[in-house]
């Protein structure tokens, strides 16, 4: 019967039949179910020690406090625990068996993400150095059944593992009434979490190839900080403050990425049910109720946390996988193509904008500029995945002009839907089309206040910026350097840097110009302030790209030309 579902798993993923072959070996599963089922039972000794045991009679000098017992001691904050009739404390069992699921919760999915990671990154690095990959890009199968063949076979230990657990896991949660669909939802959110890693870690493994062996521990490392945040970061709501705004809302972003989001909202009740002022012993539930997706309290109800956690995972999980395709079909090709990032660009802004335009805001203003910031670390990734390599732009200013038409106002339509849509063309048009795509979600939702010019006015300086960060990322690829990518990276960090101190000062100039003439100028010194501001990028954008455009017609000249040139 093995035998029988190996081949018919053969025949439907030769992949997964290969590492399936490769890894369920006696050795490996025995591993395996013993550090499982050993993890579970120290975590189980460990709270079992945690029950407070009551002295002998005539030894109870000094009181005793535990979380586990029922007296809530309001002078200390503290749960007293006090003899019953028969000498004995009192344990707040439901509340044991709550924290020993929650962090068995807690503990297999980080294992899940971060040792999955690892171990996919690290099978792709392998590949890559002893040239196999090479053979499985050579072989019939696609590469959508390669990775799917991936994801599910060379963390396949950590899945057997994760199986053996499930048994404790479920006793635990239903002993602390935890609710069936709560326990079940959170199964589903590791699974889409468990997609969006794995996918995000296969993406990575093949992008990164030059990082050699550190790549598995960047990436398990990367990652095992983020589930670290999902799990410790509460949600704050929307306060006032600005800055505290802008990581409240990426935190719950951050959440609802990971499990984290579903086991709050299912143990969130329980904890207020079970004891009173209990809500930040584990620090799992600080405002959560507040957390909305455009009008949806997502916060309150699992359903809707599950969903958009799926819907949330899936994107981008969909989103990964289409790059991974791409990247290990032609290993030159960029991340993503033209036509793609569009449509990826709307999907995601759309999500983000859920997170961070909720309706009854009354601060949309500040949720909006914060929106306007978390793009453009976005937008610099995005830059990442859309700039074709020096070779690629070679070939595109080489060869393109023998397929266009000769009539001039043909070859300038022509010229223009190529920087759009070709897949070899300078990625600066379709940068700059992309940047403006959150500018059409952003309209319906911009507040009709004296802070729209402001909004409008910090949307242009942002799309000016990610502009002139695509065309200095496109001019360092195409020059004759050994690691461009590093010093594309190094020059945007370097120009986000200066253009955020170079705002700071134009703030602490107008205050000061308040300061100094009062009313009557700051306003006409302020207009010219904003108009630089806007301006200055203008000029530079245009030097950028016209030394971008001569870099590209010397690249079009033939190398035989090129040497009567010289």
């Amino acid at each position: 019967m093995t035998l029988n579902l190996l081949d018919q798993i053969g025949n439907w993923n030769p992949q997964l039949f290969r590492e399936i072959k490769g890894r369920l070996k006696m050795g490996n599963i025995a591993i395996a179910s013993a550090l499982s089922l050993s993890g579970q039972l120290l975590l189980f000794l460990y709270f079992r020690a945690q029950i407070p045991v009551a002295p002998p009679p005539g030894q109870y000098i000094y009181p005793t406090y535990s979380i586990f017992c029922t007296k809530f001691d309001a002078s200390n904050n503290e749960f007293k625990c006090v003899r019953d009739a028969l000498g004995n404390f009192p344990i707040n069992w439901q509340y044991w068996w709550l924290n020993l699921f929650i962090y068995l919760s807690i503990f297999s999915a980080i294992v899940l993400l971060v040792a999955g990671t690892y171990m996919l990154v690290g099978d792709l690095d392998k590949e890559e150095r002893h040239g196999t990959l090479n053979f499985i890009r050579f072989s019939p199968q696609s590469a959508k059944s390669i990775s799917i063949g991936k994801i599910l076979g060379v963390p396949i230990l950590l899945y057997l593992a994760a199986i053996l657990a499930v048994p404790l896991h479920f006793y635990s949660g239903l002993v602390a009434k935890v609710p069936l669909h709560g326990i079940l939802g959170f199964y589903i959110a590791v699974v889409a979490s468990c997609g969006l890693f794995y996918s995000a870690a296969m993406l990575f493994g093949l992008t990164t190839s030059w990082l050699g062996g550190f790549q598995p521990w960047l990436a398990s490392g990367a990652v095992l900080f983020f589930i670290t945040l999902a799990f410790n970061m509460p949600s704050q709501g929307y306060p006032a403050n600005y800055w505290i705004t802008f990581l409240s809302l990426v935190a719950d972003l951050i959440t609802f990425l990971s499990p984290a989001a579903v086991l709050k909202l299912s143990v969130i009740r329980v904890i207020g049910s079970i004891v009173e002022n209990s809500y930040y012993e584990l620090g799992l539930a600080e405002s959560f109720d507040k957390v909305q997706w455009f009008s949806l309290l997502v916060g309150t109800k699992l359903a809707f946390a599950t969903a958009l956690s799926l819907l949330v995972c899936g994107t981008g999980t969909y989103w990964l996988l289409q790059g991974w395709q791409r990247r290990f079909s032609n290993p030159s090709a960029t991340v993503l193509s033209k036509r793609q990032s569009y449509l990826f660009v709307a999907c995601c802004q759309a999500i983000f904008l859920g997170f961070f335009l909720p309706f009854n805001s009354r601060n949309s203003a500040e949720i909006v500029l914060s929106l306007l910031i978390f793009n453009w670390i976005f937008f610099l990734v995005l830059i990442a995945a859309l700039t074709p390599d020096r070779q690629s732009l070679y070939d595109w200013a080489r060869y393109r002009k023998q397929i266009v038409p000769s009539n001039r106002k043909l070859w300038l339509r022509y010229l223009l839907l190529d920087l759009i849509w070709s897949e070899k063309s300078p990625a600066v048009v379709a940068i700059a089309l992309n940047s403006m795509i959150p500018l059409l979600i952003l309209i319906p939702w911009l507040p009709r206040d004296q802070s729209l010019e402001l909004v409008l006015i910090w949307v242009v300086l942002e799309t000016n910026l990610i502009t002139i960060y695509a065309t200095i990322a496109q001019l360092f690829l195409l020059a004759k350097n050994r690691y461009p990518a590093v010093l594309a990276l190094t020059f945007a960090v370097s120009t986000i840097a200066f253009f955020g101190y170079l705002i700071f000062l134009v703030y602490l100039l107008e205050n000061t110009i308040w300061h100094i003439f009062g009313d009557r100028w700051t306003d006409l010194i302020s207009l010219i302030l904003m108009l630089l501001m806007i301006i200055g990028p203008w000029t530079v954008l245009v030097l950028l790209n016209l030394k971008l455009m001569r870099q590209l017609k010397l690249a079009g000249e033939s190398a035989s030309k090129a040497l009567l040139k010289a």
